[in-house]
């Protein structure tokens, strides 16, 4: 097998972070998506019931929810594990496990926009409203985020891209303190963000001559 600098410790990282994201994070996602999201929940502002309260599925109804969506985040990790293969240029391999990262932020968003949309159905509230108390702040973050992903796509230089995964770092605990209810999704975001920087830096090796450092093409 071809020796890839720095698949084994990246591998390891992308595989913590998805247990991780399923054991500490799996509460907090149900609770997320039902409180957060309020998916499979109706919004109601009319009629007897007390204005802007939400009637949702008991917990069992998320149990499927849930288990997709860490079907589908186990689906990225593999493919960012084949993205670490050797037949991947190694300036292409951290890219890609940069767009990865954002696949579960992604996916979250899309549930949270999809169940307020559902929600804004059965009442008088916009949907963009409802959308808007648990997603908007968090939103923001994750779209400075991933301008710094598709920056990462087209920078070049070690400085230059050390300094966009900083701040890719710093906006993804940025997202966790805006909203908490995303655990899972940021800390697979993490891992795989993290795995990407390790990749990143691992295409430096030493010359053979001297100590400044090359990228490996």
């Amino acid at each position: 097998m071809t020796h890839v600098p720095g698949r084994w410790p990246s591998a390891l990282i992308v595989g913590a972070a998805l247990v991780l994201s399923i054991v500490v994070g799996g509460v907090p996602l149900l609770a997320f998506l039902r409180d957060g999201a309020h998916l499979h929940c109706e919004y109601s502002d009319v009629g007897e019931s007390a204005p802007g309260t939400y009637f949702c599925a008991d917990g069992i109804g998320y149990i499927v929810p849930v288990v997709t969506t860490f079907v589908i985040w186990t689906l990225v990790c593999a493919a960012a594990i084949v993205a670490m293969s050797a037949w991947v240029p190694a300036a292409l391999r951290p890219r890609l496990l940069g767009v990865f990262a954002l696949a579960p932020l992604a996916y979250l968003s899309w549930i949270a926009a999809g169940a307020a949309d559902s929600a804004g159905r059965t009442s008088t509230a916009q949907s963009r409203d409802l959308w808007t108390a648990p997603m908007l702040g968090v939103t923001i973050v994750l779209a400075a985020f991933a301008v710094v992903v598709l920056a990462l796509l087209v920078v070049r230089g070690a400085r230059p891209r050390l300094v966009l995964y900083i701040a890719g770092g710093a906006l993804l605990l940025a997202a966790l303190v805006a909203q908490p209810g995303m655990l899972a999704a940021l800390l697979l975001a993490m891992g795989l963000f993290g795995a990407s920087l390790i990749l990143e830096r691992s295409r430096y090796e030493p010359r053979p001559t001297g100590p400044s450092r090359r990228a490996v093409p």
